[in-house]
């Protein structure tokens, strides 16, 4: 009798062979996934006999990922503060950076926005995580989740549904940043724009590298020329008092602090929990 642990051990084998970190959570995960069960009760089920179901199931993810193809896309949705969105090739995975950022501006919304009705810009959108937390986190908001990858938007489009009424309440549009946006309109922009210098691009981890898309990636020659457009734009599209955050790479940040336009005040610049600097909140100011 093959046991749901024998299968285990050899799953978690195969990726500790193939230089996979983590191998012991990916393939708990996995299984987890498979039985639509909670990983914290596998071992409850250890000495439960495997179907050869599951089994083919679980070794056909295990090669995936030990030919580095990111496990959020293996098991096609992965979490994102307190909900669980749908994720696949065509947006970048969801990081906890972003959850970092998106504390911070819900903090600053709440000091500085009293319309609690605003309307915001999640731009470079990809999965839609950071608009469906603002319309999640702000009930009465609306907003626009925007991105020039249609791959992208339709990954956000399948996770419109965490949000109640989003008919009502948030559209998609395929847009070259801020650039199809009228004057003034938003009292927040949100965004996770590509800022990988183009040569740091061939030395990426094999998971972004060859699996992750690189529209989403790159930001040109020295990662910054999506960020400075952006800064650009968003004079030009935020409502005055209003706020712009945004994720930028390690190394970046004097340089973006360089060509923030005068309109602009810095309200933070914040490192992430690994101490990266990571993103900055703006607030427009006439």
């Amino acid at each position: 009798m093959t046991t749901l642990k024998n299968v285990l051990i050899e799953a978690r084998k195969k990726l500790v062979d193939a230089g996979i970190d983590d191998a012991a959570s990916n393939v708990d995960l996995m299984a987890a996934s498979i039985l639509q069960t909670d990983r914290g009760r596998l071992p409850l089920l250890w000495h439960e006999p495997c179907e050869s179901a599951f089994i083919e199931s679980l070794m056909t993810m295990v090669q995936r990922r030990c030919q580095h193809e990111p496990l959020q896309y293996i098991l096609g949705s992965w979490s994102f503060l307190d909900f669980v969105v749908n994720t696949g090739p065509g947006a970048l995975i969801p990081r906890p950076e972003t959850e970092e950022l998106f504390v911070d501006l819900s903090g600053y919304i709440e000091k500085f926005i009293l319309n609690k009705n605003f309307l915001f810009a999640d731009v470079c959108t990809g999965t839609g995580i950071l608009g469906v937390a603002l319309a999640r986190k702000f009930p009465s908001s609306h907003g626009w989740l925007s991105d020039i990858s249609n791959d992208a938007l339709n990954i956000a489009k399948s996770n419109l549904e965490l949000v109640e009424n989003w008919p009502d309440r948030l559209g998609l549009l395929r847009a070259d940043l801020l650039s199809s946006f009228a004057s003034a309109v938003f009292e927040v922009i949100v965004a996770n724009p590509p800022y990988v210098c183009s040569s740091d691009m061939a030395g990426l981890q094999p998971e972004v590298r060859d699996f992750e898309p690189a529209l989403a990636l790159d930001g040109g020659e020295n990662g910054l020329d999506l960020i400075g457009k952006m800064l650009e734009q968003a004079c030009f599209c935020l409502k005055n008092g209003g706020l712009l955050a945004f994720e930028h790479g390690h190394g970046q940040r004097n340089d973006i602090l360089s060509i923030i336009p005068p309109s602009f005040e810095v309200l933070k610049t914040a490192d992430d929990l690994c101490g990266r600097e990571r993103y900055m909140v703006l607030r427009a100011i006439r």
